[in-house]
């Protein structure tokens, strides 16, 4: 542990752990999916379980050091069809956002999870996310849920601007699928080319 006058920047350091823990707190009220309910947000994340009690303590001491550490968020599925819909929230030294990963397991019903996972990406508001980046997006999303025969692995990526959209579709019974999408932010075009400052491939 370092003394605080080892490093001037203890407080800018929990600052970006607030705005990385209320930038997944409100994702989850932000993401239009009330076919789902969310338990009770996990103010401490993992790996650690701190006691409610020893919260702002470990605020103190803990969150402006840590090196690697996330939300994993499981909710409770209300609605026919869907069994299991679940997020992963990863943040790296730092402080920076690492990835965000997203798993639906429902019945095999494309334009509805592609609906969902685009609204998703449109509600975690990553770095250069633009509104009109969602069509895209959801056509992407379509295209490739719907690629194969359901009982087939699929996968595909997809860059938007800044953002890097990994996509992975298996079969998990014979009446529903499983559908991840992985979200990491990126410098560089498809083919390795660097992005120009608003996120586009540039010119040649």
């Amino acid at each position: 542990m370092f003394r605080r006058s080892e490093r001037p920047d203890v407080a800018a350091l929990r600052a970006r752990f607030l705005a990385n823990r209320e930038k997944v707190r409100s994702w989850i009220g932000a993401w239009d999916c009330p076919e789902v309910e969310w338990p009770e947000f996990a103010e401490i994340p993992l790996p650690w379980v701190v006691r409610r009690a020893d919260e702002r303590m470990w605020l103190e001491r803990h969150a402006p050091f840590l090196d690697e550490y996330g939300w994993i968020l499981e909710a409770r599925p209300v609605a026919q069809g869907i069994s299991q819909v679940a997020a992963h929230w990863q943040f790296g030294e730092g402080h920076r956002f690492d990835r965000l990963d997203i798993e639906f397991r429902s019945v095999a019903d494309p334009p509805y999870l592609a609906e969902k996972l685009a609204l998703a990406a449109h509600a975690a508001d990553l770095s250069g996310w633009r509104e009109e980046d969602l069509p895209g997006v959801y056509a992407w999303l379509f295209e490739g849920i719907d690629s194969r025969p359901m009982g087939e692995m699929v996968r595909g990526q997809q860059r938007s601007g800044f953002i890097l959209f990994q996509l992975t579709r298996w079969p998990h019974s014979r009446t529903e699928i499983n559908v991840r999408l992985r979200m990491t932010l990126t410098d560089t075009a498809m083919d390795g080319t660097p992005l120009t400052s608003t996120g586009e491939t540039p010119p040649a």
